[in-house]
């Protein structure tokens, strides 16, 4: 009697889980991805099922963002996708540490380099052009000077 709930209880969690388990693939199948996101998908189709989780779901965010995106938007980052491509990969490399550099800073600086990168990029060509000349004329002890009293106009700005 006990061998036969034991292999009962044996059979029927092999049954639940095996259940569960289809149950999760069917949520990240393909056919249950919307037409729109299939559509974007398409070439990732054939090997759909082979693919880790992680990167299912990485793709499907990326292809919701996509159809929420303007033309304009859409042409921006086609552009952008095409340069990262022609990088080499150790350029590739630096940006990615850059960018995790970036992340890692607090919010405020962030921010403080985000509307410093947008006052740079509002300048016209020519003015962009004499402010990297300038810099780049700055002796080394120079530009160290400068950007100390960048940060610390910024951290004066900054309340509290």
């Amino acid at each position: 009697m006990k061998t036969f709930l034991f292999t009962l209880i044996i059979f029927i969690s092999f049954l639940l889980s095996s259940g569960l388990v289809n149950a999760q693939e069917s949520e990240n199948s393909w056919s249950s991805l919307k037409p729109e996101t299939q559509q974007l998908l398409k070439r990732f189709e054939p090997k759909w099922q082979d693919l880790p989780e992680s990167k299912k779901q990485k793709l499907v965010a990326g292809a919701e963002r996509w159809g929420k995106m303007s033309t304009e938007q859409r042409l921006v980052s086609k552009e952008r996708f095409e340069k990262w491509t022609n990088l080499s990969p150790a350029k590739k490399q630096q940006l990615k540490e850059r960018f995790k550099r970036f992340r890692n800073l607090p919010v405020e600086t962030q921010n403080d380099l985000r509307k410093t990168f947008s006052k740079f990029k509002n300048m016209s060509p020519e003015q962009r052009k004499r402010l990297r000349e300038k810099f780049k004329k700055l002796s080394p002890e120079k530009r160290r000077k400068l950007i100390r009293k960048m940060k610390k106009r910024r951290a004066a700005r900054r309340p509290g």
